[in-house]
């Protein structure tokens, strides 16, 4: 497995390093490189089971998953529903939905660094069960229940700003416009239907929103492009319907990808699967191409007895072009998802051939990438 990796590797930044060499050849210094040295993901585990939150790491170099890697000196877990993990600089963050906390970890060792109370920083009401994590500029933004985003010097690790978004707020992106930086937050409404965006200037703290959306989750942004993963709503007997991607541009909101109940970006692509709640729908994947407009059938193959039947998470490595997706384990005995086993990941090359099975941990959730560099000479 090692040996697979390196050679992807090497193939997917084969360009990269080519062109490095040929226009450096009257300079001996060694180039640098980023590569991923591999994905964290973060499992929810199961509060009705009493299963606590954990974080699996994908290790590149040994080609195995290693379970449980958070590290408390005094024993703690992450708890109950940890609901996002994010790397940025040395750290790693974890929000903790349950605990009302944000871990920071050590990026090399996961060991924990600090415990940051959102509740304790933000206030009771404002900080509790926070969401979804991003950064920018030496802060981390973290979007509570509470209708608010927190955000963290990345120095002290206290909360040193607030700002007052929608109902229920989840995944944010950030983006830039006119030469100004802007945060974008998806508020749910906790899929009561009223959904919306809401914009927040960074330089002037102001905070507007854009309506249109029904259930928003998460975000992607490209100049005056928000793009929406809206997880639609439930009928009567608890089937998810209307599940999508739109496309926000000013007033014009434009449904995109007409059924997608996971979405991840990366470069000019944005790759979805459809696998709604309840629903007897087949699991479906698509793409997306943002530079040309165009929707095309994303096709897995070769996973055999590892086919996924309940994705749960998706992303994409932009250096080396892997698709990974984290799914449940099926319960033979109903034929529905177990969500209280360990669950699994899949990785496939970008043309949707597999490489390997990973174990996770229970109800694998969100899938973050490690990078490191290394010199080329």
């Amino acid at each position: 497995m090692k040996k697979i990796l390196f050679n992807l590797i090497v193939m997917a930044l084969g360009t990269t390093l080519l062109t490095g060499c040929l226009s450096d050849d009257k300079n001996d210094q060694p180039a640098e490189y980023v590569v991923t040295n591999g994905a964290l993901i973060v499992n929810n585990g199961s509060s009705s089971n009493s299963i606590d939150g954990s974080l699996t790491f994908l290790d590149y170099e040994s080609g195995s998953a290693r379970q449980n890697v958070f590290k408390n000196a005094n024993g703690e877990s992450l708890g109950g529903t940890p609901n996002s993990v994010m790397c940025y600089g040395n750290k790693v963050y974890v929000a903790g939905s349950d605990e009302n906390a944000v871990f920071v970890l050590d990026k090399k060792t996961f060991k924990l660094i600090e415990r940051i109370s959102t509740t304790d920083e933000m206030g009771e009401a404002e900080g509790v069960m926070p969401r979804s994590l991003t950064a920018y500029d030496n802060h981390v933004y973290v979007s509570t229940y509470g209708g608010y985003v927190g955000v963290i010097d990345t120095l002290d690790l206290s909360v040193r700003n607030m700002y007052k978004v929608g109902s229920y707020p989840e995944g944010m992106a950030i983006g830039t416009k006119d030469n100004l930086v802007y945060l974008y937050v998806a508020n749910s409404d906790y899929g009561n239907g009223n959904g919306s965006i809401s914009v927040v200037n960074l330089s002037s703290g102001s905070v507007s929103e854009i309506k249109g959306v029904r259930n928003p989750q998460e975000l992607a942004v490209a100049g005056d492009n928000i793009f929406v993963l809206d997880w639609g709503y439930y009928d009567e007997s608890w089937v998810q319907k209307e599940a999508g991607v739109y496309l926000i541009n000013g007033s014009n909101v434009q449904k995109i990808i007409p059924d997608a109940t996971g979405m991840a970006a990366a470069g000019y692509n944005i790759v979805t699967f459809n696998a709604p709640y309840d629903s007897s729908k087949k699991v479906s994947y698509s793409i997306f191409n943002v530079a040309y407009g165009s929707l095309s059938t994303f096709t897995l193959s070769g996973d055999g007895a590892n086919r996924i039947e309940s994705p749960a998470a998706i992303s994409v490595d932009p250096n080396t072009g892997y698709v990974l997706i984290a799914s449940r384990k099926m319960n033979p005995d109903t034929g529905y998802p177990d969500y209280s086993a360990p669950g699994f990941i899949n990785m496939y090359t970008g043309n949707g051939e597999y490489v390997k099975t990973f174990d996770t941990g229970v109800e694998p959730h969100q899938i973050t990438f490690l990078y490191g560099t290394v010199k080329v000479k």
